[in-house]
């Protein structure tokens, strides 16, 4: 995949080193190159899929860099300072909004580095060397939403930020004009206003480009403006609907972002263009409360790496934006979640992060145990149990057009006489279109072309037809179509026999049996399709969950096999269920037993088999447990007065070399050993 480093470096937050990424890529074993200087190709291994997105790559990028997912690292010169204060902006009590500005001065036309404007042309802003182009800059930087106006026509001492009334005006260029409830342009219900005076500045919640203040030595009021993500959308009914082409309503979590973002207009118009900030100030919603949690730190370590050490733990959740509390051994950890990482809310999430952090290859290999199991979607086994077994009753598997004409004379087979077409609109050759209701349209048009070069049919399809027009609102469904011969001629039969009823039912069982039901019930009823006397409904425990039968003559002649018998089945796999999820069933290997050795020592009766067991574990460098008597005799030829013990010692390796000569160097040691007793060995 060919990616934009403009792309890449809006998602990062800041500019991103190529030959960084590169070196980085080819570590992760990804082949990576860079063609015309801004764009690189990425092509990932399979377990690194990731790498072949915009965020994925980015994610990776600020993992690299050991920063958070919404906290990218800046260089010094990228980190900007605090709002000065003196000016005077004040906002009704309880607003789900804040915003942020401040006055500044341009002394002439603003002139940006090379980089910097290069990515503004590469996102397609024009340049027109105001304090538009920093404020489109930074909001390229910080992702937060900047506007511009003219501070010489406004009231500084007036500037307030409440919420939107119908008698606001609709525009905020033209104050005269009242606003419009039918007009989309206007202030949405329940939004929130930047007002200078009687005059509106702006909305916010509409994403206005920064005006083109004249660079001639006037002040310019810029703003950036936050909504709390939960009343940026409006309830249903009571606002127009987002674009869905324009830019998103919300940008980031915490208040405090459109003020960093103003921050860091201010440094940027005294660094680039040697302004001046005359005052700044914010107000609105405040930062929330920062959240605790207390996360087991036996329970992180186990999904990150189990050998990671409490210290080097807490330092990847720092890393990663959060807070922790010098771990001690035993107890919980105490980590402090800022309001801009609502993702982190758990053990799970926290590991997730420690674990990006710290970089994707020192992931363990295998994923934690899961206490759902590792059950199989059972939709998708009944799938392929039905298509495995319709092809080996030597159907052939079509896939059939999903568009009908709404002319079409097959359209309406199948479909029930209740149920809504689902047409097309939009692409002037799609509008005469239907999406089709059923699978037997198609398959019939298949059989039929079938039966015209063959002299037979038996096909199947197994795929999705919608329930209404509502995305996503469709059942899965297999439809099969017996037409013709079913057997060459034979001395018993000259002429080939035809499908008939009976091939279908058996059809239907051996789809029962896939679904893992005693068979199918066939009730008469009549459907527009079949033939009188040859139309049933399919159910399962007095469930319908289809219809079989024959074609009526003139549903034949429609699909060009007039004459022909035509047996049709169709079944929604919704309703038929599916077989029952079978545990996968684990064998644990039993451990291979540790090696060993076995000696046979010759003792007076008066010596114990204990001091005999101590004597060999010692001189076989062996633990006492590891060696028992394996057998004892006594008397044939075992002179009188003594018994003969056979004593097996078990070990553990410490030699790298053949097991046979460490096994035999340990025997060794215990004759030598037992000879120096006095005892017999062998």
């Amino acid at each position: 995949m060919k990616i934009p480093l403009a792309w890449l470096e809006q998602e990062c937050g800041g500019p991103v080193d190529c030959a960084a990424l590169l070196d980085h890529l080819h570590e992760s074993g990804a082949r990576a190159g860079l063609h015309a200087d801004r764009v690189v190709e990425v092509l990932p291994p399979p377990e690194l899929a990731h790498l072949g997105s915009v965020r994925g790559l980015a994610a990776e990028v600020r993992a690299r860099n050991a920063a958070g997912a919404t906290a990218p690292q800046r260089s010094a010169s990228q980190r900007s300072a605090p709002l000065p204060d003196g000016l005077a902006l004040t906002a009704e009590d309880g607003l789900p909004g804040r915003v942020a500005a401040a006055v500044v001065r341009l002394p002439g036309e603003v002139r940006l580095p090379g980089a910097a404007a290069d990515r503004l042309r590469a996102a397609g802003v024009p340049l027109t060397g105001t304090v538009a182009d920093l404020a489109a800059y930074v909001g390229l930087e910080t992702g937060q939403p900047l506007g511009a106006a003219d501070a010489g026509e406004l009231d500084l001492t007036g500037l307030r930020l409440r919420s939107a009334s119908p008698a606001d005006p609709a525009s905020p260029a033209d104050p005269a004009s009242p606003a419009d409830p039918a007009d989309p342009a206007g202030p949405p219900p329940g939004g929130l206003l930047l007002r200078a005076g009687e005059r509106t500045v702006a909305v916010l919640g509409r994403d206005t480009p920064a005006a083109a203040v004249p660079a001639d030595g006037r002040d310019t009021l810029v703003w950036a403006w936050w909504l709390d993500p939960a009343a940026a959308q409006p309830a249903p009914g009571t606002g127009p609907c987002p674009d869905p082409d324009g830019p998103p309503a919300v940008r980031g979590h915490d208040p405090r972002s459109c003020d960093r973002a103003v921050a860091r207009l201010v440094a940027l118009v005294t660094d680039w263009a040697g302004g001046t900030v005359t005052a700044a100030g914010g107000a609105g919603a405040t930062a929330p409360a920062p959240r605790v949690l207390r996360p087991d730190p036996g329970e992180l370590r186990r999904l990150v790496d189990p050998d990671l050490d409490l210290a080097a733990l807490a330092a990847l959740l720092t890393a990663g934006g959060a807070v922790v509390a010098p771990p001690e051994e035993g107890r919980p950890l105490h980590v402090t979640v800022p309001a801009a990482r609502p993702d982190l809310d758990g053990v799970p999430a926290l590991a997730g992060e420690a674990a990006r952090v710290r970089g994707y290859p020192t992931l363990l290999r295998r994923l934690p145990p899961s206490a759902a199991g590792p059950w199989p979607d059972r939709a998708r086994l009944l799938r392929r149990g039905l298509t495995t077994a319709a092809l080996r009753r030597g159907l052939q598997q079509v896939t059939t057009p999903v568009l009908l004409r709404s002319g079409d004379p097959l359209g309406a087979v199948g479909t029930p006489p209740e149920a809504e077409p689902v047409t097309v609109h939009g692409r002037a050759g799609l509008r005469a279109m239907r999406v089709r209701g059923s699978l037997l349209p198609g398959l019939l048009v298949v059989a039929g072309r079938a039966l015209s070069r063959t002299g037979a049919a038996h096909v199947f399809e197994v795929g999705q037809v919608p329930r209404s027009a509502a995305l996503g609102d469709e059942s899965w469904r297999i439809a099969a179509v017996l037409a013709g011969a079913v057997a060459p001629p034979s001395l018993v039969e000259p002429r080939p026999r035809t499908a008939g009823f009976a091939d279908l039912n058996g059809l239907l069982r051996t789809a029962a049996a896939a679904a893992g039901h005693e068979a199918l019930e066939l009730t008469p009823e009549p459907h527009a399709e079949f033939a009188a006397g040859a139309s049933f409904t399919v159910r399962v425990r007095g469930t319908a969950v289809g219809r079989a039968g024959v074609l009526s003559e003139e549903t034949a002649a429609l699909a060009d096999a007039a004459g022909e018998r035509v047996c049709c089945a169709e079944l929604d796999l919704d309703l038929l269920g599916g077989p029952a999820p079978v545990p996968p069933t684990v064998r644990v290997p039993e451990p291979l037993p540790p090696p060993a050795f076995n000696v046979s020592v010759v003792v007076p009766e008066a010596v114990s088999a204990g001091e005999v067991l101590r004597v060999v574990a010692r001189a076989g460098g062996t633990e006492d447990r590891r060696v028992a008597v394996k057998d004892l005799l006594q008397g044939g030829q075992v002179p009188t007065g003594h018994l003969s013990l056979t004593v097996r010692a078990e070990f553990l390796r410490t030699d790298d070399g053949p097991l046979r000569d460490e096994r035999r160097r340990r025997r060794e040691a215990v004759l030598r050993a037992l000879a120096d007793r006095g005892w017999s060995g062998r």
